[in-house]
């Protein structure tokens, strides 16, 4: 009877492995090269900064860097570089050239992980984070990079979205997810209008 338990045990804790998970679609996967985000009015980047946060289709302000729920999807809009002026980037189509996919990591240690070579969104992230001394938990970002081009406003460089979470919860965002994120502000479509 032991030996039918213990087998029926195996059986059952063996088969909770076997069932596949189903790994959430991507923005990359969704979004084509060629894409086109429409921007609907004007962002302000002040001096000294090459980004402007995002989130719920709204410009977020720039007082510290804790201006967004980093734990819910949004996005930075990027310039090339820091300017000693106001910039102001025009409603504008940008086209989508490249779509990069980067995780970072922060954990116990305060040591953040690069698990591809473009550093510049983890550049952006300029937030504490704050860990009990007995480890507490690892948080990740998987963040999408659209490479943006305009012949109109060459200084705009990208757009990068995301969120922060657990390492066990963590997932990329979902297209759904980065529209939610750019609200009215920056519409997405497959074509020049």
């Amino acid at each position: 009877m032991k030996k039918l338990i213990l087998l029926i045990f195996v059986i059952l804790t063996s088969s909770c492995s076997l069932v596949p998970t189903q790994r959430p679609v991507t923005i990359k996967e969704l979004l084509p090269v060629g894409s086109i985000l429409n921007l609907t009015q004007t962002i302000v980047i002040p001096k000294d900064r090459f980004f402007i946060y995002i989130a719920n289709g709204k410009v977020a302000p720039l007082k510290n860097y804790n201006t967004v729920d980093i734990y819910e999807p949004y996005c930075t809009f990027h310039l090339r570089s820091e300017t000693k002026q106001v910039q102001q980037i025009e409603p504008d189509q940008f086209e989508v050239t490249k779509i990069t996919e980067w995780e970072g990591y922060h954990g116990f240690n305060g040591y953040m992980k690069f698990a591809s070579k473009n550093i510049r969104a983890g550049g952006l992230i300029k937030t504490s984070f704050v860990s009990d001394n007995n480890g507490g938990p690892s948080i990740v970002m998987y963040a999408t990079i659209l490479r943006l081009q305009s012949n109109k406003q060459p200084d705009v460089k990208e757009l990068v979205c995301g969120r922060w979470e657990q390492q066990s919860l963590a997932e990329p965002l979902t297209l759904e997810e980065l529209k939610t994120a750019l609200g009215d502000l920056i519409i997405i479509s497959n074509k020049l209008i």
